[in-house]
C-alpha cells in the first residue's frame, strides 16, 4: 500500500489521510505476520532441547497459546485497518475477503509434532 501517500484528510476521519490509513494497515499486517515468526522460534527452541521435561513442555505450550491468542487479535486488527483503508481508497473488498466469518489460520502451528 506504499503508493497511497495522499496527504488529503479522509472524510469523517479527522486529520487522518489515506497514507496514514495505509501505514496503519501495513503495520497491523506486520504485527500479525510476526506471530508466525514467534511460533517458529518457539518450535526451534523446543526442538533444540531433546531432553526436555514436562515443565519445559508446559512452558512452551503456554507461550504458544499466548501467541495464538495474540495472533487472533492482530488478524482482526489488520483486517479492520485494511478494510478502513480500502473503503477510503475507493476499493471494493471481494466478499471472500470481508473477514466477517474468517477463522484465523495457524499456518504451520496446527499439527506440529512437539
Amino acid at each position: 500500500m506504499g503508493f497511497s501517500h495522499n496527504t488529503t484528510p479522509v472524510d469523517g476521519l479527522g486529520p487522518l489521510t489515506l497514507g496514514d490509513l495505509a501505514m496503519r494497515s501495513d503495520r497491523a499486517h506486520a504485527d500479525h505476520l510476526a506471530t508466525f515468526t514467534a511460533t517458529e522460534v518457539l518450535h526451534e527452541v523446543f526442538m533444540s532441547n531433546p531432553d526436555h521435561d514436562q515443565e519445559f513442555y508446559h512452558t512452551i505450550e503456554a507461550a504458544r497459546q499466548l501467541i495464538r491468542e495474540y495472533r487472533t487479535k492482530t488478524y482482526r486488527e489488520w483486517r479492520t485497518a485494511y478494510r478502513l483503508w480500502a473503503a477510503a481508497a475507493g476499493y471494493d473488498i471481494p466478499p471472500d475477503e470481508t473477514g466477517e466469518n474468517a477463522e484465523v489460520a495457524d499456518a504451520g502451528d496446527e499439527g506440529e509434532v512437539w
